[in-house]
């Protein structure tokens, strides 16, 4: 499907806290300029740009990234998009899925130093941002525009993706909910890329609504079964997979969620394709180890 969106601005606001010094002072606002464009679609400039600029292996190439009329379009669309025009769960879903990764990808670009050799050592992990915690400054402490609210990757993901709002009051709960998929689905932390290498591939085509549960379950699949990220030994039973299983386990197993599993083992079988493993995955004693993330950039080098 398509996303219909109004005429975009010519500015599109990022808000960083912090990030930025002028004469000592942290800069909180920082306007990245959008080109004028015709009115555009959501799977046509987005998905442009991940044909033009994702690997089949979902590496992105930052250096032609940075200056790429289709993602810079793209956001500039968010910053204005209707969010009202989202009446369909899998279209709220699909939408925030594309926004995160859209956005992530555009945060870096604009923290990447101009100098490429410094590129192998950057991390989105390693990004200070006054007052926070390198770790989580890229993720909490820089606020992109969509929809004309100011929101953090971390708000995309929590708030709107998995609906974690025990921090809210009741107004914003209700703006939030109206706002976010029906249901929680951790699924889609197979499908949210923060630009490291440990993240899930990035899809070289956009979430559409009417494939959705298709391309999560494909996502899923995929992850489980990457060497680089997850590693079945049926003969000893033992289990090497990603952190990010062992991070967001409670949402894998949260009763609230659609497409959630009794246990991460279940999890695992339940998104498998082998049905001899995912039988022995059930029902035989397993160990889960657990593989360092890759915090390095996602770059392709062309």
């Amino acid at each position: 499907m398509t996303f219909p969106f109004k005429q975009i601005r010519s500015i599109a606001t990022i808000v960083i806290m912090g990030s930025l010094l002028v004469a000592g002072a942290p800069v909180l606002a920082w306007d990245a300029p959008v080109p004028q464009a015709a009115t555009a679609q959501t799977d046509q400039s987005w998905s442009k740009f991940l044909q033009n600029h994702v690997s089949h292996s979902g590496l992105v190439d930052y250096k032609s990234a940075k200056t790429d009329a289709d993602l810079i379009a793209f956001v500039g669309q968010l910053a204005d998009f209707d969010l009202d025009q989202l009446k369909t769960s899998d279209e709220r879903k699909a939408f925030w899925i594309n926004a995160y990764n859209a956005l992530a990808i555009y945060g870096v670009t604009l923290r990447l130093p101009n100098n490429e050799t410094k590129w192998e050592s950057f991390s989105v992990v390693e990004q200070p941002i006054e007052g926070l915690p390198a770790s989580k400054g890229f993720f909490v402490g820089i606020r992109f525009e969509v929809g004309k609210i100011r929101l953090t990757l971390d708000d995309i993901e929590k708030k709107f993706m998995l609906r974690q709002w025990d921090d809210l009051d009741a107004s914003k709960r209700e703006q939030f909910e109206r706002l976010a998929p029906d249901q929680g689905d951790p699924r889609i932390h197979f499908a949210l890329v923060c630009c490291a290498l440990g993240c899930p591939v990035l899809s070289r085509e956009p979430f559409v609504a009417e494939r959705l549960d298709e391309q999560l379950n494909r996502a899923t699949q995929s992850f489980l079964t990457d060497k680089n990220r997850s590693q079945f030994e049926a003969t000893k039973k033992n289990w090497s997979v990603s952190e990010l299983i062992q991070w967001y386990q409670s949402d894998l197993i949260n009763p609230k969620y659609k497409n959630s599993s009794r246990s991460v083992l279940t999890f695992a079988a339940d998104n498998v394709q082998d049905s001899s493993l995912a039988r022995s995955l059930r029902t035989d004693t397993w160990r889960v180890s657990y593989l360092k993330y890759d915090w390095r950039l996602n770059n392709w080098r062309r």
